[in-house]
């Protein structure tokens, strides 16, 4: 099979299981509606949105137990190109529970199966063997199970670099801040995430602070802060701009950032202008939002809204 331009890496994978109840209680029996169940996680979105897009990436993907099985058998129903690496331990599950009264959403989100040393040394194997299959774009998103040093993300960024591929990384906390030593060529965060490593009151204002910080210091090519509904900054050495998404009624924010990922590492893969990837990303993001509960975007409405988006020259 050819080697698509783009991998998408999943470490800690979740089957996410969706349902509603009419109101929230404690200490009540909450009596749900039927649960839906998607193969999610960072990695794993990214390729189904590229698939949604008409693109083509391999998603690299640790499951282990019948937890494992069933998200694999999920892969399968959505015909992605997919690498399984079997792993000890339950693969992880995640609970979004809809509230009808109300129309908001509730996320509980589990930790991950617990990694040994030995373990993760052998993943790094694998991984650095995958890599240098010939990939032009290695994307690496979300947490991290126990166990796993935080400095991951910084030698994945290090081994695509050596192997000429173009490292994305969409992650938070300790192990976005470790991976910054390693330069990366895209590094994404929201504003909740910039705010927890920079402080302040205003989250918005974090997240333009950190992404202008990241590329002040030479830790990314390319830093991106998304910013709910105002879209999107975007920082690089020689210029920042922000991206502006049209108006649109928000369902569930819930795959949001990973169909913006998806979409702009596609487009930049096809050779899309920096400006207009973004763009396309923004576009993916805003369909995101208007679907139900786990749901990615739609090619459609990401069209549609791509015509109505535009980028800006940051003050």
């Amino acid at each position: 099979m050819p080697t698509p331009p783009i991998l998408t890496i999943s470490l800690n994978p979740a089957l996410d299981i969706t349902t509603s109840t009419e109101t929230l209680r404690p200490a009540r029996k909450l009596r749900c509606t039927p649960p839906h169940y998607d193969a999610g996680g960072g990695g794993t979105n990214v390729t189904r949105a590229i698939k949604i897009l008409g693109g083509e990436s391999r998603a690299f993907v640790v499951l282990g137990g019948a937890m494992g099985a069933q998200y694999h058998s999920i892969l399968e129903g959505y015909g992605l190109d997919c690498e399984v690496w079997e792993a000890r331990g339950e693969t992880r599950f995640s609970l979004t529970v809809m509230e009808q009264s109300s129309g908001q959403h509730y996320r509980f989100v589990l930790p991950g199966p617990p990694r040994e040393e030995l373990e993760i040394e052998l993943l790094l194997a694998a991984l650095e063997r995958k890599i240098a299959d010939g990939y032009r774009f290695v994307v690496a998103t979300g947490s991290l199970p126990p166990g796993m040093p935080t400095d991951i993300y910084a030698r994945l960024a290090r081994i695509a670099r050596d192997s000429g591929a173009r490292f994305v990384l969409d992650t938070s906390g300790p192990a976005l801040t470790a991976a910054l030593a390693e330069k990366a060529y895209i590094v994404r965060f929201n504003h909740i995430e910039a705010q927890e490593l920079v402080g302040g009151d205003d989250p918005k204002a974090a997240a333009v602070t950190l992404a202008n910080d990241v590329i002040g210091r030479g830790a990314a090519e390319i830093a991106i802060a998304t910013l709910v509904e105002q879209g999107a900054y975007v920082a690089t050495a020689g210029r920042s701009f922000y991206v502006r998404p049209p108006a649109v009624t928000v369902r569930s924010a819930v795959g949001a950032g990973d169909s913006f990922v998806g979409a702009m590492v596609l487009r930049l893969a096809e050779g899309w202008r920096l400006e207009d990837a973004c763009r396309y990303g923004a576009a993916a993001a805003a369909s995101a939002v208007t679907t139900e509960a786990t749901e990615l975007c739609t090619r459609a409405d990401t069209e549609r809204y791509f015509a109505q988006i535009t980028a800006e020259q940051a003050a």
